[in-house]
């Protein structure tokens, strides 16, 4: 009989990982036993890890970055903050093509993707009751059987960083490294990332509900898309994504970079069709932290349109 903890819920200082973390109640616990170290944060997917929090200058960033992270997570995360005494003074909300596809309940059933359980009041009894003591399911058996036969470490946390950078990101990008026939042409840059489902109403209403508790509590919030590769856009439901962009409009005002442009047509800023590079990450930053609210030469502002 094997016991694991597949995903380090039990170990939140643990700084070295065999399989993905669950980075959800890694972080979320750090920020909980750190509650005045930041006042600003960045939600989003594993996507925004790219997002370097040291290059924002209104505030004290950190990166909530979390694989598959949807606006419900987010929503509940900042609750929890707010309910204790956690004092947000800025707040920067990445939004992607699968945040109003991918299902909150799934989500609660999979050890990678379980929120910290004082983000669902959920107690502590029957979080690690559900975690160590039920059988596994597929994603589980996945993890549990790769964390056996490997002995190379998934990746390294720097704890002197804090948790603030996102694991999937690559920390010392060399461009040359990415400027190569061999990257440039890799095989999966003909690989789509794709979600199905459709979970729009909920998305917007939880969106609306992190626009009314930023307006409540005076928090500077600002929504963006994040970027698509080309090929995983064409296989988007365009039709689905622009709804989302205009009832997004009835809501807020947002970034979009959501677009067929030059940077989601060049494989030389993406790691694969879902993760664009921290050089990419760098022109968000730009764009997002200019004045003027015009359109620019990387994403489009999108003014609030309310009814």
């Amino acid at each position: 009989m094997y016991w694991s903890d597949t995903y380090s819920v039990a170990h939140p200082h643990r700084n070295k990982f065999y399989t993905e973390p669950n980075t959800r109640v890694l972080k979320t616990a750090y920020i909980l036993e750190n509650k005045t170290k930041y006042d600003s944060f960045i939600f989003g997917s594993s996507r925004i890890g790219a997002i370097s929090p040291y290059r924002i200058t209104d505030g004290i960033y950190y990166n909530m970055s979390y694989s598959e992270g949807i606006p419900h997570e987010h929503l509940l995360n900042i609750k929890l903050f707010l309910n204790n005494n956690i004092k947000i003074k800025n707040l920067w909300i990445g939004l992607d093509d699968f945040s109003y596809q991918v299902s909150f309940e799934k989500h609660q059933i999979q050890g990678l993707t379980k929120l910290h359980p004082q983000a669902t009041g959920t107690s502590l009894l029957s979080f690690y009751k559900d975690y160590f003591f039920r059988f596994p399911q597929g994603e589980d058996r996945r993890h549990i059987k790769h964390k056996m036969q490997n002995s190379s470490t998934f990746a390294t946390l720097n704890i002197a960083q804090d948790y603030n950078l996102s694991l999937l990101s690559k920390a010392n990008e060399n461009a040359k490294d990415f400027n190569t026939t061999q990257h440039l042409n890799k095989a999966e840059f003909n690989k789509p990332t794709y979600y199905s489902g459709n979970t729009l109403e909920e998305t917007l209403q939880d969106i609306h509900e992190i626009k009314s508790l930023c307006k409540s509590h005076n928090i500077q919030c600002k929504f963006f898309i994040n970027p698509v590769h080309q090929t995983t856009y064409k296989f988007l439901d365009l039709n689905l994504l622009n709804n989302f962009k205009d009832n997004l409009e009835k809501i807020t005002d947002y970034y979009d970079f959501a677009y067929l442009n030059a940077i989601s047509d060049n494989n030389f800023y993406w790691h694969e069709t879902s993760h664009y590079r921290s050089i990419v990450g760098d022109m968000i930053i730009d764009t997002l932290m200019q004045q003027e609210k015009t359109k620019t030469s990387f994403g489009i502002y999108r003014p609030h349109r309310p009814l």
